[in-house]
């Protein structure tokens, strides 16, 4: 078998029939769909079985509730295709995708094939990529792009060599955030070649109904531990590095003013820009872009207040005007 398509699914019987159907038009033929309710309590799973019982290339998996990470780890245990690849059931994808990643991993012999993306947002729609390259050996600038566009972290715009991921025995981290920012990361710790293409074909569609509602106290502590990461396993990248520790630390500061008081975010925000980590990273961080460089110029001033406005502007555009928000960045 070619090609294990894992789909973790949890209540998305509005969305599942039409993901499901843009899976199964692929030109590819010999491969698996790996459909694994993750403990829904609609139709979700009714639809499921449906499509089981009628294409041959269906498999239905129930398991109890345990987040989108147990499902991935339990459906790369699952697999029998030769490579692995993962989809949102609230996402599509146009036809071809799984045909040109496969034919991209049999030429390049790569552990990993990286296409970019369609983010869809309240009707509208725009295209993430990067020029096409061949990544292998040490990971520096090369790998920037990847991490700036977001075309690093999600599994579900990727293809991989399924003997690859199980001699290295990484799994996604379960009851986390940012687990598949872990994920990768950790992958590169075992040197896969990584072939990207600018190609499009997965739309990732953002729900506004799922946005963050109120600030998780961990958001800090795990994203300061994936940018520390970030630098453990590259090389020669080290002002991106601390460009991306600050901005890191200052997206969890956005998100305090979901839920906490104007007072508990100054003292918290003071506090952390105390620390040697984040002095040190203001100080070596640089990254092009005019919105890239307001967020260094803030960071390097140590100026309480002024991070403080600064983030606060952000969170309004990002939950009060997130397409334009989207547009900044």
């Amino acid at each position: 078998m070619k090609i294990s398509v894992i789909v973790p699914v949890f209540n998305g019987e509005k969305t599942l029939k039409q993901s499901i159907n843009s899976m199964l038009a692929q030109g590819l033929g010999d491969f698996e769909l790996i459909l694994i309710d993750d403990g829904s309590t609609d139709k979700s799973g009714e639809i499921c079985r449906s499509f089981a019982q009628n294409d041959n290339r269906v498999r239905y998996i129930k398991k109890e509730n345990g987040g989108p990470s147990s499902v991935r780890n339990l459906g790369i245990k699952e697999a029998k295709g030769e490579y692995i690849t993962f989809a949102d059931c609230d996402d599509y994808m146009d036809n071809g995708a799984f045909a040109f990643m496969y034919e991209k991993a049999l030429e390049t012999k790569a552990d990993m094939v990286v296409c970019g993306c369609f983010i869809e947002l309240g009707g509208s729609k725009r295209v993430n990529n990067c020029e096409e390259m061949i990544i292998e050996g040490e990971y520096g600038e090369k790998i920037i792009p990847l991490k700036s566009k977001d075309l690093l972290d999600a599994p579900w715009n990727k293809l991989y060599k399924t003997e690859f991921l199980r001699k290295t025995g990484v799994t996604m981290p379960e009851g986390e955030i940012f687990e598949d920012t872990a994920f990768h990361l950790e992958l590169l710790r075992h040197q896969p070649k990584i072939a990207v293409y600018s190609e499009c074909f997965y739309h990732y569609v953002q729900n506004m109904g799922s946005i963050t509602k109120k600030y998780n106290p961990d958001k800090l502590t795990l994203l300061k531990k994936r940018a520390k990461q970030l630098k453990d396993v590259t090389v020669g990248i080290e002002p991106y590095c601390d460009f991306y520790y600050i901005k890191s630390v200052f997206s969890a500061f956005i998100d305090m003013f979901l839920s906490c008081k104007k007072a508990e975010i100054k003292q918290f925000i003071s506090k952390e820009i105390g620390e040697q980590d984040f002095i040190n990273a203001a100080k070596g961080a640089r990254f092009q872009g005019r919105y890239n460089s307001v967020i260094i110029s803030v960071a390097k001033s140590g100026n309480c207040n002024r991070i403080y406005n600064f983030c606060k502007l952000c969170y309004i555009l990002k939950y009060k005007a997130r397409k334009l928000f989207i547009k900044v960045r």
